[in-house]
């Protein structure tokens, strides 16, 4: 969509600004928002987002936050000036909502933020200050200790293992290590392993939860600035990768009344508004659903949502703009998939005896969404195709940390 044709439309209904859109996350939100007739602009840092491909949007480099936030902050404003009215803003990734979060008044006259200002994010920002909100507020987690230095390497010992060691800030951990945590064994692993990650901040180390990718569970809501859910979704991951922690491959719909209204209440208590994923992993030995993490922001995916009957980016978008309605329960049994990530890595584990033929074909039955393919707007999803085949051919693995 050319830029004109985007600020004529924008003229006549509130635009959205969807930024950081390199994959599924975003895309999700362009297409969510574009089925419901919303003007959309997408942004990007890296010129090579698939997002910038969308026919559903204009598109438009943007400058990274990560490398210097007054330049991207400025840059809306001056955007903001070329807008025919206000636009809502969806940052997909933690680097772009917490500028926004921060300077969400200086942004006022130009954009709604429909989320939470920065006192409130910042607790969201730190993963320590989420447990202690569980902690207080009932919600389980797994049993966890927080090294903050070299001194508290002898508190190893009160976790049980096998464990994970995961950042308190994710971003410099994930840019170092390409991936959300690390496994551990014993405390000889955390004492060995803590020169790679001194120099990141304070650093959990907690027991891993027993059981596999399927008992990973995810609260996908919209909560207004009075904590009222406008919208709620569950559902849970039925294959990532990498296995143990990674991002989704396949996940399904299957609602779950009361793990909905634990993260609710966590939300409240972290005062928090907006969309946000909070992820829970079932253990199988109790049943409890362990805290794993709150993203403040959409998720990987969270289109299957919109396919649920549950658009979590248009409740957002017109409570924004002051037309606020309350979504539908979702519809159970839908499937999302990447199926130009999954059906390469699931053909591999089938030659490895890892996955069943049946099983395979089971899992794909109810499939309704990918989450880069789609007939209403190929482009994007053919240049993916074409560049996971390009990778394959080559053997040189991709480095993308996807959430």
């Amino acid at each position: 969509m050319r830029f004109e044709r985007f600020l004529d439309a924008a003229a006549a209904r509130p635009p959205a600004v969807v930024l950081q859109v390199g994959y599924a996350n975003g895309l999700g939100v362009i297409r969510d928002l574009a089925r419901e007739g919303v003007p959309v602009l997408a942004l990007d840092a890296d010129p090579k987002a698939l997002g910038l491909r969308s026919r559903l949007a204009a598109g438009m480099v943007c400058p990274d936050p990560k490398a210097d936030e007054e330049a991207f902050v400025t840059f809306l404003e001056g955007l903001g000036t070329r807008l025919p009215q206000r636009a809502v803003v969806f940052p997909t990734h933690d680097e772009y909502i917490w500028p926004l979060s921060r300077h969400a008044e200086r942004l006022q006259p130009w954009y709604h933020v429909p989320f939470a200002r920065w006192p409130a994010m910042r607790h969201l920002h730190d993963k320590r200050a989420q447990l202690e909100t569980a902690w207080a507020t009932g919600v389980d987690t797994p049993r966890t200790v927080f090294l903050g230095g070299e001194a508290d390497l002898e508190r190893a010992v009160e976790v049980p293992y096998p464990g994970v060691l995961k950042p308190v800030d994710s971003l410099a951990f994930k840019r170092r290590f390409f991936r959300p945590v690390l496994d551990v064994d014993g405390p000889d692993d955390v004492r060995r392993l803590w020169p790679e990650i001194a120099d990141l901040g304070t650093i959990m180390l907690q027991e891993r939860v027993p059981g596999g990718d399927d008992e990973l569970w995810t609260v996908g809501s919209y909560l207004d600035r009075d904590s009222r859910a406008l919208a709620l979704f569950t559902g849970r991951k039925l294959r990532q990768h990498p296995r143990g922690a990674g991002s989704c491959r396949l996940g399904e719909t299957v609602w779950d009344e009361s793990l909905a209204q634990a993260a609710v209440r966590l939300l409240k208590a972290l005062d928090y508004w907006g969309v946000s994923q909070v992820e829970f992993k079932r253990d199988p030995r109790d049943g409890r659903y362990c805290l794993m993490e709150v993203n403040a922001r959409h998720w990987l995916w969270h289109s299957l949502a919109a396919a649920s009957g549950v658009n979590l980016s248009f409740v957002a978008y017109a409570d924004a703009i002051g037309r606020p309605f309350v979504a539908p329960r979702q519809r159970d049994g839908a499937k999302w998939i990447v199926a130009s990530k999954d059906l390469p890595l699931a053909l591999r584990e089938v030659w490895r005896g890892e996955l069943g033929v049946g099983e395979l074909a089971r899992s794909l039955a109810g499939v309704r969404a990918d989450g880069v393919l789609s007939p209403r707007d190929p482009v994007p999803g053919l240049l993916n195709v074409w560049r996971v085949g390009k990778q394959i051919v080559t053997r040189q693995p991709s480095r993308r940390v996807e959430l």
